[in-house]
């Protein structure tokens, strides 16, 4: 499998785009994928026919329960087109034995039924990998995909019975109606023709073989599209095209270089003769740390915060019992007391003086449907409390209280972590060279301020211009429960927020007057809004 003879772009694709490109190059392919399908599976129903000629129903059940069989063939075409190398449908009819070889049995018994049998396929017949291999690689492939996978089989189902129910209804749409008015139609609904049942089996064939193709290439295209999100197929095609140009652009250089390692290899060969010939310096090993040393220094490290960091988790889970505890567990007396409780009303609803299920499996049902009410009640009444309680006017005052992120983008942001002076600390290392520490600090001073004193929630999956853009925000749309935001404030998070950008990643520094005007800024927007 050679990646740069790909016929389709390498690139990420959902799920419904693999499916849209396998549906193309079904279309492409459609004639041959059909022929391939079509006569095995012919051949099939005919020796069927030959020999159980009553049977019509149990022959059409035998071909299609082998359909696995069948889109094997196609499956094998469509690969080798994919990769440039194309196969006639007679070359591909002669290896129909040779691709039914492997792990025939299996699709044909316990994965028949598989609702993404088009998406596994390629990993058996393509990846040949089985047993235990295959489950992992299945598993893999299932974390995504799958459902579409699923959609895709019973799509194709549905469209196999749309278009015999469209055949059967054009057939009809054709008879003269004096004709159908003579036709007896109770025969034919009670299969009591043989001739006509053949015949119906026939147009099914023909109908699941002209939907076969496009269902095989789009689990096919499915299959690769995840093989390519999961291997980085495009990542590995740029790489190459690279590595092929910098080779070519780079094949005179290698020639010249190549006339002066001759050259450069006899001058290596006589620094190496002097240089034994030298004598050599003593060496001295370094000391190195004792049992002792070498295990203080281990109880150093463990007794540092890494590996002593406590992690508090809440959640509902089944009690764990003793060995004994099964022994000694007897039937709850609420359950004993609810079957006396329905023995009895199944006495007193019936005249007779035996007991009968009929009372008592009825009284069953009407308690779990009152539970199954009461329960959607109370759930939708929890799901959507907050609507219920605004529009009585009821509104809590009472919100969650979030925690406040000690760390953003790499900074540490907690009060106790600022000096005194912020922007006496900011010019000091300004002025020292420490330009990256010194703007660092303002910003990382100016994010905990808004979130200690302006309630701001910033997490991890923020930016540096989504946290500017929130503070943006509150100053133009204010809200009643939350501190606002001024202008002056908003304007100078903007461009502190620019700056700190370009000295991160571009490496570009602001000019000198334009750090102390900030740190001036910074001085008169959070005493005045705090």
């Amino acid at each position: 499998m050679q990646l740069k003879d790909l016929a389709v772009r390498a690139r990420l694709r959902s799920p419904w785009e693999s499916i849209d490109l396998g549906i193309l190059l079904a279309r492409k392919y459609w004639l041959p994928l059909f022929l391939v399908w079509l006569l095995p599976a012919a051949l099939l129903l005919g020796a069927l026919a030959w020999l159980f000629p009553g049977s019509p129903g149990w022959s059409l059940f035998a071909v299609w329960w082998l359909k696995p069989v069948f889109d094997r063939l196609p499956l094998f075409i469509v690969s080798r087109a994919l990769f440039g190398s194309p196969v006639s449908a007679p070359a591909a009819l002669k290896q129909f034995f040779t691709q039914n070889r492997h792990d025939w049995l299996a699709w044909i018994s316990i994965r028949r039924l598989s609702p993404t049998r088009s998406f596994d396929m390629p990993v058996t017949m393509l990846e040949q990998s089985r047993g235990t291999k295959r489950s992992a690689r299945i598993d893999v492939l299932h974390r995504k995909h799958s459902g579409a996978a699923t959609w895709l089989t019973l799509t194709g189902f549905h469209l196999e019975s749309f278009f015999l129910i469209g055949a059967f209804t054009l057939i009809y749409l054709f008879i003269p109606e004096q004709v159908a008015e003579t036709i007896d139609w109770q025969p034919l609904f009670r299969g009591d023709t043989l001739a006509l049942e053949w015949a119906s089996n026939t147009l099914y064939l023909f109908i699941m073989a002209a939907v076969a193709p496009f269902y095989i290439v789009s689990g096919f295209c499915l299959y690769i599209g995840r093989r390519i999100e999961l291997e980085g197929w495009d990542i590995e095609i740029q790489f190459r095209d690279l590595a092929e140009r910098h080779q070519r652009e780079h094949q005179p250089r290698q020639r010249s270089a190549a006339r002066g390692s001759h050259v450069a290899s006899i001058l290596m060969f006589f620094a190496l003769a002097l240089s034994t010939l030298m004598p050599a310096p003593k060496t001295q090993a370094n000391t190195l740390e004792t049992p002792q040393q070498a295990q203080q220094h281990i109880d150093k490290i463990l007794t540092g915060e890494d590996f002593h960091q406590i992690q508090q988790v809440e959640g509902w889970r089944l009690k764990e019992r003793g060995a004994n505890d099964s022994e000694t567990q007897k039937i709850p007396e609420w359950l004993i007391e609810f079957i006396e409780w329905l023995y009895d009303r199944s006495l007193d609803t019936d005249d007779s003086p035996d007991f009968s299920w009929g009372p008592a499996i009825a009284r069953l049902i009407e308690i779990l449907l009152w539970i199954g009410v009461i329960g959607g009640l109370l759930y939708l009444g929890w799901r959507h409390h907050e609507a219920i309680l605004n529009s009585l006017g009821w509104q809590s005052k009472r919100k969650p209280k979030v925690a406040s992120p000690e760390t953003l983008f790499g900074l540490d942001v907690c009060q106790s972590s600022l000096p005194d002076d912020v922007c006496a600390e900011v010019l000091r290392l300004w002025q020292a060279g420490e330009k990256r520490a010194g703007l660092g600090l303002l910003y990382r001073a100016t994010l905990s301020h808004l979130i200690e004193d302006f309630q701001f929630h910033f997490g991890d999956h923020l930016t540096e211009s989504e946290c500017a853009q929130l503070v943006h925000k509150r100053q133009r749309e204010p809200k009643a429960d939350l501190p606002s935001v001024s202008a002056p404030l908003s304007q100078f998070v903007q461009h502190l927020t620019a700056d700190w950008q370009q000295l991160a990643y571009a490496h570009r520094h602001p000019a000198d007057t334009r750090v102390s005007a900030l740190c001036q800024k910074w001085q008169e927007v959070f005493r005045n809004d705090r």
